[in-house]
């Protein structure tokens, strides 16, 4: 469940008034919102800035230009675990590959800087050098995020299907310091294989 619209407003009416300058906004999918341009502009109404991390499907031209004409955005981050639909589809689910793809192409359209987070998991340890190769020179990325699925909310229910094997999480780890490598200050971890 989620607060509704007034909640929030008075929440960031709080963070504003206590010199708060960032907030992200995440899910879910914060897309799904009906009001999260009303959210948004209580937001910037306290001078603050933010981020939205998303699945990227439901980003559609008057959002992406929404959000530059906030002048307060510093970035959002779509999830994108694969290459194409084969490797990202298998935990996001059919479709999403292209929606994530649409959304980072209407972001960038519209001058919305953006990022995109991968996260690494058994079905995509192998793809990992495509995906890099798909987000930094065939998408023009700037720089992308890695992570790994951990053991949280679904990913702990299905652990066995999801979560990588020793061995699978030491090709993870040598996969993405070539590419550390190969794409320089391009790919950032705070978490998963490449952070450790």
């Amino acid at each position: 469940r989620d607060l509704p619209k007034e909640e929030w407003l008075r929440f960031f009416d709080e963070l504003g008034g206590l010199g708060v300058m960032k907030v992200i906004l995440t899910g879910g999918e914060p897309f799904l919102r009906d009001d999260l341009p009303l959210l948004i502009d209580g937001i910037v109404r306290n001078r603050m800035r933010f981020s939205i991390l998303s699945n990227g499907a439901l980003i559609r031209d008057e959002t992406a230009g929404f959000l530059t004409a906030t002048r307060r955005c510093d970035v959002v981050q779509v999830s994108v675990d694969g290459s194409g639909p084969s490797t990202h589809d298998i935990f996001r689910g059919a479709g999403s590959f292209e929606g994530a793809v649409r959304g980072l192409e209407t972001l960038m359209r519209h001058g919305v800087p953006v990022t995109a987070r991968v996260t690494i998991h058994r079905g995509n340890v192998g793809d990992l050098a495509a995906t890099v190769r798909f987000l930094l020179v065939e998408m023009g990325l700037p720089s992308i995020g890695v992570n790994a699925a951990g053991t949280l909310g679904s990913c702990q229910r299905n652990g066995d299907q999801v979560l990588m094997t020793v061995s699978q999480r030491q090709e993870a780890i040598e996969s993405l310091l070539r590419l550390a490598d190969a794409y320089p200050g391009r790919i950032q971890a705070m978490a998963g294989p490449l952070a450790e």
